[in-house]
């Protein structure tokens, strides 16, 4: 398969409720040591457990001024960018900035900051409401403070397609390195969705574990018991280059990624198809794209989401 259609990855950025660099999250999995706990933000509400982010201080990984600016999960996209390009060996001071990218995967916006701004507005204190309530919220803002703080001056936007979203975000930094739009991209996902609203409206849709009196035997994605997933948050940022820039410039090449498709199933907002022909058309199509058979892969990483099976359009 011709290079150019490659993405060299070569740089690897990790803030996670297993951990906070490469070696400490590979541990924690390898252990399978569940991370679900007791949250004092959701205390409460019919589910009140969660994975949050440990030992990270926005304040003291990015001064008092940034941090307030930013929303949680705009925090903890920045920081895993930064250990990306520092794992890549890249220098932000010195890379050729109009030949860079960023594209970040964010599902949703941070529900915190508008339940407190609403909540200002209903006690008719409109005046207290923040400016920076929108900008700051909006999934495209950690797209864009990734940018500003590493002066990338190409290409720089978000992907908003719910679960999907870091992968897909993957699949098109891997595309503007092959159209030739970029040298670099910095491409990943990031969320923090243990706002109060998001455990509610996530209760109601009967999605979120109720393992709530035993947190560690929650979110079993392929138990026949499992009851639904659990909130959490983190950030994951890769490293992109061209084969060739990657080549000139000595890098280490940790993976490269090859072959990327997406489909629709056309079928229901929020359930996949019965039959699974979305994904089956995807995986096909992601083969084909990488000049690959299914004979060629070694390991299919599921994305377990562990709800139960919703009623198709029109159902109860």
């Amino acid at each position: 398969m011709p290079q150019l259609s490659q993405a060299a990855i070569t740089g690897i950025g990790l803030i996670t409720p297993a951990g906070q660099d490469l070696d400490a999250v590979w541990a924690t999995m390898c252990a399978g040591r569940s991370l679900a706990q007791k949250d004092p933000e959701l205390a409460g509400l019919p589910v009140d457990i969660a994975c949050r982010v440990k030992d990270f201080d926005a304040v003291a990984a990015h001064g008092p001024r940034l941090a307030r600016r930013m929303d949680r999960f705009c925090h903890l996209a920045l920081s895993a960018a930064r250990l990306a390009v520092v794992d890549a060996k890249l220098d932000p001071t010195s890379w050729p900035s109009s030949r860079v990218g960023v594209v970040l995967g964010v599902s949703s916006n941070s529900l915190d900051t508008y339940a407190r701004q609403f909540a200002l507005l209903d006690q008719g204190r409109s005046t207290l409401v923040s400016p920076l309530a929108l900008p700051r919220s909006l999934p495209s803002t950690a797209a864009a403070e990734i940018a500003i703080d590493l002066g990338v001056r190409g290409p720089s936007f978000s992907i908003v397609n719910a679960c999907a979203s870091g992968a897909t975000a993957l699949g098109i930094g891997r595309d503007l390195i092959a159209a030739g739009a970029c040298d670099i991209v910095l491409a990943g996902g990031s969320e923090s969705g243990c706002a109060r609203m998001n455990a509610t409206c996530l209760t109601q849709l009967q999605a979120l574990s109720r393992c709530t009196d035993a947190p560690h035997r929650a979110s079993r994605p392929f138990d026949a018991d499992r009851d639904g997933f659990v909130l959490s948050e983190g950030a994951a940022v890769l490293v992109l280059e061209h084969p060739d820039h990657a080549l000139r410039r000595g890098a280490h090449v940790r993976a490269r990624l090859r072959g990327y498709a997406s489909t629709s199933d056309a079928y229901h907002p929020v359930a996949p198809h019965p039959e699974g022909t979305g994904a089956e058309e995807a995986l096909r199509a992601a083969l084909t794209n990488a000049g690959l058979t299914p004979r060629d892969i070694g390991h299919v990483n599921a994305h377990g989401i562990l709800t139960v099976a919703i009623p198709p359009v029109g159902g109860p």
